[in-house]
């Protein structure tokens, strides 16, 4: 069934990427290089003043910085190229017997640019020189590539919150920032750009991999390296590239380049200080008489960078670091000091307790619970809450206050080195090294009870090596090769707390299981207060790696500019993630019939439900290798296009270094298969590969006219690697890890344990794998590597000399996209005097597979597949201004509609409401946002040397002058938000639940803000 959103169009585009791959598949028999994607290249025609060409023409192409110069001859086409130009501004000058030398002086080269450079020569003597000046070159007559480019200058001066240079990203066109408050993980450098999901970019530093490789984005961050502003030369951001160069990933690319030492010396410092003396209070610290926290920052940092051997050699170093404390509060809801001695009397009118649990009888009376019935273990425990400090009664909101001072301290340092060995050889090297240490805090002082609302040590570590050698044997072949390392180590710790050692003991509470990752207490949810103990999914570490080979070659033939490519990346993960790998204790308030309410269970000592894991360790990698060949043809000197195709080979899923993995079959009423080893990698990871991931993509540019290019494309862009947390790892699974809960329900007379009586890890161990009590993570044995389409077609307007005017259509269709569900939902099949019977698929995974209203115990079946769906479609204008007259600006707006029928894990709530129907599900994208304007502006007040006023030498010149006003500002439309109702199913659990719509849902809607729910407006 062709699903809604699907329609005709991609029916065609389908058919034409299959006349490309066709027409494209020889490319790839003879690619053997991968292409260099952090430097940019010239290329031009000379001609004659007839227009005839002139061949063996000598280009000379000098950095002006360095003065390395390259030297090249145009072939019998009249054509040269220079290709893996470090960023930077060249002087390129032609000469030629019986004609005057031509220069041109400032040609400015940027990462992934192919900068049209054509010289008319004029007849006279070589010792002639003419210097051309040349307009600002702000058309792209070379390409189809949709995005833009953000100079040192912008990221230096433009405002940045935290100097975090991916901000600036959000300045192009069809770029979009899920708020933090509306995604599951806010990390820093998630965006969207032309509908793709937040986390499927790839950033690049100096052409090598720099993403955070952890599953759950435990790093905080989707890059693993973030040079300081001052260390960055540009990036450019391409929301859409049609080169196959680039592969591994559907979404952007983000190419950034680290700053060159230069034949002069070179460098800034810097020292940004932020106080609580400018600060306002917050409004709950006024609310409650609590004086304004401090808070103290100080970023500082410096660069250097300069020649080693004048000409030849150079370096560049940059260090950053931050200092922050902020006094922070933390609001929590804690007993008083009767509730934790067993007395509830003064809330008789709110809560009625009975003790319900066998052999319990009696032992509440008037709402205060018998000394004699108080668990010994419970009290101690209970002990831990401090008391009220907000009021002094309990009416379950917050009535603790803990003000503490939260430490972020972070470090990076970079420094690279450039040495050109000849006219043949150049080799390039940069070693970074980013570190933070920072701080989720407690709840209250004593770490024992204060870690419970997931406190947490940040501890990270982040490495990046890239290594590149560029071999020019003649001006018509260019050979460039990197190599990369990427460490990414993050460990989530508990605070003040030793890993190893367990407190449970100091309160008599035994069966704690004692792994080198317990800590203190186990986590312990009393319903009706904050979490005591430590968290879940405590502590947890990820440490991953990238090691990364890519080699390209270029090859200039005719008006043919060739390119072939090979790449080998490998990707590999260690992590700790589990929910409970020391026990987890819930007290739920239905031993005291209180449901919802527990603190008298937990003296009691009676536990609704106990959770164990057993303390497993993932090892797992995945391997992949890339081939590519393209052909930049310049049909005629108004037309450019490109052309090829790239082939990716990766396993379909994560291998573990030990075969630990396991996979669910439907076969025998449902059962848990374990990889052999065997039989390749289905043997390995249980999942059929995908050997089909074909990537055609072909683009033009026809420069129609000198103020205006039409230019559009089309490719297709694999996607390897989904990061969506632990869901449907199929690492974590039995039987390697056991991940038992027992629990019961309202009604029940019986504790899974009372405190007292310690732990039952024992007891939760001997349960093994039981099926229905058991989180399963699945794959579809069967998948197909997701791949996002996108074409694009639209023009560029040279308005002024400075200014250039893009007005750009853009479609992205996501296919075959990874998405969860709970595989084991019941079905409603029928009704028994008016109660629904629901049937449940698997009865292996069920303790009954048929009931009224579903009653039994039913296993969660996470099963991950790769067919979901996203239709994208956008008009993209943007103005762009270089400086020029002390003003450079961009202006863009984005007009689009984003539509999918799923969400991915770390964005919201990416289980639907039936398994069985994603037809329903297809609706307007979290990421729908209609409209989007953002502007951004630099302006050099005139006033200092060279403005209208002060233009001298004077003091005055100089304290006034030399200032700037900068500006970004955005606006943009809302996004959708999903309406949710109790589940009334009866069909299990972990799925949504959207309630019908039975009348007008604009009914009494105002646009007034005084009417607004919450509003203080009067």
């Amino acid at each position: 069934m062709q699903p809604r959103g699907a329609s005709k169009k991609a029916f065609l585009i389908v058919i034409g990427k299959r006349a490309i791959l066709a027409a494209t598949a020889a490319l790839v028999l003879s690619a053997h290089a991968f292409a260099q994607i952090d430097t940019g290249s010239i290329v031009g025609t000379v001609r004659d003043a007839s227009g005839a060409v002139i061949v063996g023409a000598k280009v000379e192409i000098t950095n002006t910085d360095t003065n390395v110069v390259d030297t090249a001859l145009t072939n019998s086409d009249g054509t040269y190229q220079r290709l893996a130009l470090i960023p930077g501004v060249y002087s390129v000058k032609v000469s030629f017997t019986g004609y005057a030398t031509e220069v041109q002086p400032a040609v400015h080269i940027n990462v992934q640019t192919r900068a049209q450079t054509d010289f008319v020569l004029r007849i006279g003597n070589l010792q002639q020189e003419v210097t051309v000046t040349s307009t600002a070159q702000g058309l792209q007559t070379q390409s189809a590539d949709v995005g833009g480019l953000i100079d040192s200058r912008q990221i230096n001066d433009l405002p940045l919150n935290g100097r975090n240079y991916d901000q600036l990203a959000l300045l192009e066109p069809g770029v979009y920032h899920n708020p933090d408050v509306e995604v599951a993980n806010p990390a820093e450098g998630r965006f969207s750009a032309n509908g793709n999901l937040e986390l499927q970019n790839y950033f690049s530093l100096d052409g090598i991999d720099n993403n955070t490789g952890s599953e759950n984005l435990q790093e905080q961050s989707v890059q693993a390296v973030i040079p300081p502003p001052d260390a960055l030369e540009e990036f450019r951001i391409q929301t859409r590239t049609y080169s196959t160069e680039f592969g591994t990933s559907a979404g952007a690319v983000i190419n950034a380049s680290t700053k060159s030492g230069s034949n002069h010396f070179h460098g800034d410092v810097w020292d940004y200080l932020r106080n609580s003396a400018l600060d306002a209070n917050t409004y709950f610290n006024n609310y409650t008489g609590t004086p304004k926290g401090h808070f103290d920052q100080n970023q500082f940092g410096g660069t250097i960078g300069g020649p080693i051997v004048h000409d030849r050699l150079f370096f560049f170093a940059a260090y950053q670091g931050l200092l922050s404390s902020q006094a922070q509060s933390v609001y929590s809801t804690v007993p008083t000091p009767a509730m934790k001695a067993g007395d509830f009397s003064a809330l008789s009118g709110t809560y009625k307790l009975q003790a319900v649990a066998n052999g319990q009888t009696g032992c509440i009376v008037n709402n205060v619970i018998q000394p004699a019935c108080i668990d010994p273990v419970g009290a101690k425990l209970m002990a831990l809450y401090p008391d009220p400090n907000i009021g002094t009664a309990y009416t379950g909101a917050p009535n603790y206050q803990f003000v503490t001072s939260v430490p972020t301290n972070t470090q990076i340092a970079t420094g690279r080195v450039d040495y050109t060995l000849n006219k043949h050889n150049a080799i390039f090297g940069r070693y970074s090294y980013d570190w933070s240490n920072y701080q989720s805090p407690l709840w209250t002082a004593n770490p024992l009870a204060g870690n419970g609302e997931f406190s947490t040590q940040y501890i990270l570590h982040d490495q990046s090596t890239a290594l590149g050698w560029t071999y020019t044997p003649s001006s018509a072949l260019v050979n460039a090769a990197h190599f990369g390392f990427l460490r990414d180590y993050s460990h989530s710790d508990p605070i003040g707390l030793t890993l190893g050692e367990s407190a449970a003991p100091q309160f008599g509470l035994t069966g704690i299981p004692v792994t080198p990752e317990t800590a203190g207490l186990p986590p312990m949810y009393v319903f009706g207060l904050t979490t005591l103990g430590s968290s879940i999914y405590r502590p947890q570490f990820q440490v991953a790696q990238v090691w990364q080979f890519v080699d390209d070659v270029y090859l200039l033939k005719g008006n043919h500019s060739l390119q072939f490519g090979y790449e080998f990346h490998e990707n590999s993960l260690n992590f700790f993630d589990l929910e409970a790998p020391q026990g987890a204790i819930l007290t739920e308030g239905i031993y005291t019939n209180t449901p919802g309410f527990a603190p008298a269970d937990f003296l009691l000592g009676d536990v609704t439900e106990a959770i164990y894991e057993n303390a497993l360790e993932v090892n797992n990698y995945i391997r992949g290798n890339s081939f590519y060949g393209q052909d930049t043809w310049r049909v005629s000197p108004n037309l450019t296009v490109n052309y090829g195709l790239r082939y990716e080979l990766y396993p379909p899923f994560w291998l573990n270094r030990t075969n630990e993995t396991s996979n669910f079959s439907p076969a025998n009423g449902g059962e848990i298969i374990t990889a052999t080893g065997n039989n390749g990698w289905y043997g390995r990871t249980l999942i059929h590969p995908d050997k089909t991931d074909f990537s055609p993509r072909v683009g033009f540019a026809y420069h129609v006219a000198p103020p205006l290019v039409f230019r559009g494309g089309f490719g297709i862009f694999h996607q390897f690697i989904n990061r969506i947390g632990s869901e449907a790892m199929l690492q974590l699974n039995p039987p390697f890890l056991i991940n038992d809960s027992v629990s019961q329900q309202l009604g029940s007379t019986t504790p899974v344990f009372q405190l007292k009586n310690g732990f039952p890890s024992e007891q939760l161990e001997e349960l093994g794998v039981y099926l229905p009590a058991l989180q399963i993570r699945a794959q579809d044995p069967n998948e197909r590597t997701g791949y996002v389409e996108q074409a694009s077609f639209g023009s560029q307007l040279q308005v002024s000399s400075d200014t250039v005017f893009n007005l750009t259509w853009v479609g992205n269709w996501g296919r075959k996209m990874n998405r969860l569900r709970n595989a084991n939902q019941g079905v409603v099949t029928s009704f028994s005097g008016g109660l629904p019977v629901v049937t449940f698929p698997y009865p292996n995974l069920n303790t009954i597979s048929e009931s009224v209203q579903g009653t039994g115990q039913h296993g969660f079946l996470e099963l991950g597949t790769n067919d979901g769906i996203t239709d994208y479609e956008a008009l993209e204008a943007s103005l762009k201004r270089q400086l020029s007259h002390r003003l450079m600006y961009l202006i863009s707006y984005t007009w689009s509609h984003n539509l999918a029928d799923y969400v991915d894990n770390l964005t919201g709530n990416a289980f639907p409401q039936n398994a069985y129907d994603y037809y329903h599900e297809f609706s307007n994208s979290q990421q729908d946002v209609r409209n989007r304007f953002v502007a951004s502006a630099m302006w050099e007040l005139p006033i200092g040397k060279g403005g209208w006023l002060l233009n001298n030498d004077s003091v005055g010149s100089r304290l006034l002058g030399n200032w700037q006003f900068n500006t970004i500002l955005s606006f943009q439309g809302g996004i959708p938000f999903d309406v949710t109702a109790p589940d009334a199913s009866f069909t299990g659990p972990d799925h949504q639940s959207y309630p019908d719509c039975t009348g007008n849902p604009l009914a009494g809607a105002s646009k007034n803000p005084h009417d607004y729910a919450g509003s203080f407006a009067t």
